[in-house]
């Protein structure tokens, strides 16, 4: 609910604004009530409404000059104007110094409807606005911009002095919205994902709220000070995955490993060196074995994919094409550590198989064209090589060389360019906001969207924009 503050030295006013309309079917809440503009002024400083309702003559300071104070101090406070006809003028001197609207005594429910209508859209498009601000103050640059971060959080109503601060990313395919019950940042970075920053104070009760909700998974970071929000943001994302690595959903703050992962990996290579499949086996089971101690995270799982993959092409010489670039591509392809590893020995096996058997099956050029055929029509889906050899009916490590044999260029990079081409187009002809952009480009990370845009075109989504608008 947008929180509301009623502002009138007559209190029939009030109360006659209070009961003219259902608030809640708008989406808004009376707050408070004020009987005079310093008050009210007071008032919008502790409290942060969303939007003001506001005579305009009352003694001492009249409702012009308060617009003018709050707007110059925080223009994200909305202002509709209670008015009666004579005093017409100064509504629309009003709406010049910003106001979005007037309502005139004595009050239609049609009219405040409609203004509140026009507030709340205003409200949301600024709260979509400042999400994408506050990620690029973070992330954007080699340094946080702390000092614009901190005016942001402290708007909100957090605490940044001191260790006073928590973070908290919840995880799911459908994200419900949190009732302001204590106060809180919020910024979704993907379709899945939204970050919560509260003070440290509320963090036992906002927990409760949080598992009060289905979600797939919940990654938290405690105590932070304000130079630590970046990497307590990172952490928060890396932990609300763990139950990749654990196989069960839950709330978890990141773990560190408590033994390396390398020597099992070793086994691993010098199994597929002896192309020994019982010995590769047994690197597997291992592998599953610590991962099932959930001292490990999907960091771990992603590093433990990459390397086997590299083994395999290395060692085995099988031509796989490492179509994931980041752990949360891993969980969009593989339920869990378990599937994953599954997956990757039966590849292994089958090639080493099918290797001794001199049983490779040669796969007509024609079936690569009609798989970019399907890429370009489908590039801004969840789309990847292991969903590509199951539709096509191919294994992978074929897929990705002939892939690269025939058009010139691997896999994951022709889905990449599709997609960033894409994303260029929409920046230039669309208002879409840049999280917008990154979605329907087919990328699930605002972060990784950003990274590869300007590795692929030497801008930010943002630069770009401007540049090309």
């Amino acid at each position: 609910m947008f929180k509301v503050l009623l502002v009138d030295d007559e209190e029939w006013v009030v109360q006659s604004l209070k009961h003219s309309i259902n608030w809640e079917q708008f989406g808004f809440q009376i707050i408070g009530e004020a009987n005079s503009a310093d008050e009210a002024l007071e008032f919008i400083e502790t409290n942060k409404p969303h939007l003001v309702i506001t005579d305009i003559k009352m003694p001492g300071m009249n409702g012009l000059e308060l617009i003018k104070k709050v707007i110059s101090k925080d223009s994200s406070v909305q202002f509709v104007v209670a008015s009666g006809h004579a005093e017409f003028v100064y509504a629309q001197k009003a709406l010049r110094y910003g106001a979005i609207g007037y309502c005139l005594k004595p009050f239609e429910e049609h009219e405040i409807g409609e203004c509140l209508v026009k507030a709340r859209l205003n409200i949301e498009a600024r709260s979509k606005k400042d999400d994408t601000e506050f990620i690029d103050l973070l992330f954007g640059q080699s340094e946080p911009d702390y000092d614009k971060v901190k005016d942001i959080l402290h708007s909100e109503g957090m605490h940044t002095d001191r260790n006073e601060m928590a973070v908290i990313q919840v995880l799911d395919n459908k994200l419900f919205p949190i009732e302001r019950a204590v106060p809180y940042c919020s910024f979704k970075t993907g379709p899945r994902k939204i970050v919560y920053v509260i003070n440290q104070s509320d963090f036992m009760a906002f927990m409760e709220t949080v598992k009060s909700f289905p979600h797939s998974g919940v990654g938290y970071s405690t105590n932070i000070k304000l130079q630590d929000l970046k990497e307590a943001v990172q952490a928060a994302n890396i932990s609300s995955f763990h139950p990749f690595a654990t196989g069960s959903n839950g709330c978890y703050q990141l773990v560190s490993a408590s033994k390396d992962l390398r020597s099992y990996l070793s086994a691993m290579a010098d199994a597929m060196v002896k192309k020994d499949l019982k010995l590769i086996d047994h690197a597997f089971e291992e592998l599953t074995h610590c991962f099932a101690t959930g001292q490990y995270t999907i960091k771990d799982a992603y590093f433990v994919y990459c390397q086997i993959m590299y083994y395999a092409n290395d060692r085995l010489s099988m031509q796989m094409d490492v179509d994931i670039d980041n752990f949360e591509q891993l969980s969009a392809i593989f339920m869990n550590v378990n599937e994953m590893l599954a997956d990757l020995g039966r590849q292994i096996n089958q090639f080493i198989l099918s290797f001794t058997q001199a049983a490779h099956v040669e796969i007509e050029h024609q079936t690569i064209r009609e798989i970019a055929k399907y890429a370009n029509e489908n590039f801004y889906k969840d789309i990847n090589l292991n969903g590509i050899s199951k539709l096509f009916y191919v294994t992978p490590n074929y897929v990705s060389h002939l892939f690269k044999k025939e058009m010139g260029i691997n896999f994951t990079e022709y889905i990449s360019k599709l997609r960033i081409d894409y994303a260029g187009t929409l920046l230039q002809s669309s208002d879409l906001t840049i999280q917008q952009v990154s979605e329907k480009s087919g990328f699930n990370d605002y972060f990784y969207f950003t990274r590869i845009f300007k590795k692929v075109t030497g801008l930010t989504p943002s630069e770009f924009r401007k540049k090309n608008k």
